[in-house]
């Protein structure tokens, strides 16, 4: 419908679309009435709350007519992060520069101009904690991926946390690795067999190069970050809601509504 809308007001060739989501199928979900709603990820492992490929490994779908090639496959690691610094660009915007900017602009990969994502690393987060860090080397077709800890999936073999509807980040629901659990997403993107000094060579070197990039990373975050959850940050403030329908119960008026009616008697 939104598409439709688009072209009815000859938008289409002005308008970057973006198809996506934050996060994978909630496979553990439940109803009031206790229905299973749960989805599919596929042959991802996990799903929303946990940092397996089911839970960050999501569609994005791009269309620009124009602009972007039709039909074109991507299939390079990006973040839902890109958008903010896609969109300043497209619209000329410059961005700030008294912090760090972990997105990066998607339209050179989108167009063609490059093959390659500008996210050598990503990191994965459940809520405060890094959970897992994500390398896809220059010149490399391996994608790997190493946990620091893992969700405890139960009941015994299942795909999830069902006992409590979602996975949890805290001691006593998670197991923690020591080395990490290291995979090849190129090889094996179900990530069901874990790599080992045996079987992987490089084992020591991967880590350690994800290492020193999670080191980087860590520096640059400041310490005094407001808490966007504080309850000053959640309580419902009735003032700062849209209040153009009469029937809201709110004591404020909308001068465009009162304008729409006046044009109509």
């Amino acid at each position: 419908q939104v598409l439709d809308v688009l072209e009815e007001l000859r938008l289409a060739d002005n308008t970057l679309v973006y198809f996506t989501s934050d996060h994978g199928a909630h496979v553990e979900e439940v109803t009031a009435k206790g229905q299973k709603h749960g989805g599919s990820n596929g042959i991802y492992k996990g799903g929303k709350a946990n940092n397996w490929e089911g839970g960050i490994r999501v569609p994005g779908i791009f269309r620009w007519p124009g602009v972007i090639e039709a039909g074109l496959e991507i299939d390079e690691p990006t973040s839902n992060m890109d958008i903010f610094p896609t969109v300043a660009k497209l619209a000329g915007s410059p961005l700030p520069n008294d912090r760090v900017i972990d997105g990066r602009d998607l339209m050179p990969l989108l167009q063609g101009k490059t093959r390659r994502s500008e996210h050598e690393f990503l990191f994965h987060y459940c809520n405060a904690y890094l959970n897992a860090v994500r390398w896809h080397p220059p010149n490399s077709s391996s994608v790997w991926k190493a946990f620091y800890f893992t969700p405890k999936f139960n009941p015994k073999g299942a795909n999830g946390c069902f006992s409590t509807h979602v996975c949890l980040c805290l001691d006593g629901h998670v197991t923690r690795h020591r080395p990490p659990l290291l995979f090849d997403l190129s090889t094996d993107p179900g990530e069901s067999s874990p790599l080992t000094p045996e079987t992987e060579p490089h084992f020591q070197d991967i880590l350690r190069v994800m290492q020193e990039a999670a080191d980087r990373h860590t520096q640059t975050l400041s310490a005094d970050v407001p808490n966007q959850l504080s309850p000053g940050n959640t309580l419902w403030k009735p003032w700062l809601q849209v209040c153009c329908a009469s029937s809201s119960g709110l004591s404020c008026q909308c001068d465009q509504q009162r304008q729409e009616q006046g044009t109509r008697n």
